[in-house]
């Protein structure tokens, strides 16, 4: 399928964009990501509170008292994005699938490569699970929902402690840090020297082959919990997330995979600009009741 028109409207306006560019201008990209993302418009919750995961800065959204939680881990890179630069996706997703989320703020690349950001992660999981009835969230049943390199460390996550989460939901993730891109999907939303700074900037180095890393290597995968893997038709990390799907399958986990067709990398965080962002967030929402449903 050809681009999607609303996939290539996003690419014509990022192809417009000037001036700024990676790594010279980390600095400036973070503070005009964050400043764009601080003047939209935003959905109210019943409770939306920054709090201290042991050390480890978090927001959780509550749409209700007693809601079920998700761990939501942004994407950027490893490298950009805060609670502030998701904090209007964050708040629809909550709203509209009826889940609440703590998502995580952690420590990012590549001033904290690698362990640091998973570290942050895993403590955020754990305490989770620990302070859940404080906050008014059931964690009985703990998912982890990611985008990106958000989903690379819920990935990485699942390889170092399978147990804390009990299902997993990674949007277009990269597993993967030698494979090679698809150079025929290189776009405005993620082309090929950038994916390079980004894995570097994380795990420079042997560091990249780590199973945490590239989980692709992990010895453990038929530990993990079950998953839902979305994958991009026009994005360089569609194969090595496809292929994840069927490690994950061969080694007995419960996996679905689906592929978005005329989409682009980041497409399932802007639910003002796609359609399929909309309808993505709902299937979500069924995944995770789904899943709650039959664990209880």
């Amino acid at each position: 399928m050809s681009l999607h028109p609303q996939s290539q409207a996003l690419l014509d306006a990022l192809a417009a964009e000037e001036g700024l560019s990676l790594p010279g201008d980390l600095d400036a990209i973070r503070s005009s990501s964050r400043e764009q993302a601080m003047g939209q418009d935003k959905i109210g919750l019943d409770h939306v509170v920054d709090l201290d995961a042991d050390g480890v800065p978090c927001r959780l959204y509550r749409p209700r008292a007693g809601a079920p939680v998700a761990l939501y881990v942004h994407g950027g890179g490893w490298v950009l994005h805060d609670l502030e630069t998701h904090d209007a996706f964050c708040r629809y997703l909550a709203h509209e699938t009826g889940w609440a989320l703590l998502a995580v703020d952690y420590r990012r690349a590549p001033e904290n490569p690698y362990p640091a950001p998973l570290d942050d992660v895993q403590t955020a999981g754990s305490w989770l699970r620990a302070h859940d009835r404080a906050h008014r969230v059931d964690a009985s049943f703990l998912p982890a929902v990611g985008d990106s390199s958000g989903a690379n460390l819920i990935a990485g996550l699942c390889v170092r402690e399978p147990s804390l989460l009990d299902f997993q939901v990674l949007m277009y993730p990269p597993v993967d840090r030698r494979a090679d891109l698809v150079d025929d999907e290189s776009n405005a939303a993620l082309d090929g020297p950038g994916m390079e700074w980004f894995w570097e900037s994380y795990a420079p180095g042997e560091l990249g082959d780590h199973p945490e890393v590239s989980v692709v290597a992990a010895t453990n995968l038929a530990e993990h919990p079950p998953a839902y893997v979305l994958t991009n038709e026009h994005d360089m990390l569609r194969d090595q997330a496809e292929a994840y799907v069927a490690q994950l399958a061969e080694a007995g986990v419960e996996v679905l995979g689906h592929r978005a067709l005329g989409m682009v990398h980041s497409f399932w965080r802007q639910p003002g600009l796609f359609d399929a962002s909309r309808s993505t967030v709902t299937l979500v929402g069924a995944l995770l009741d789904a899943q709650r449903s039959r664990s209880r």
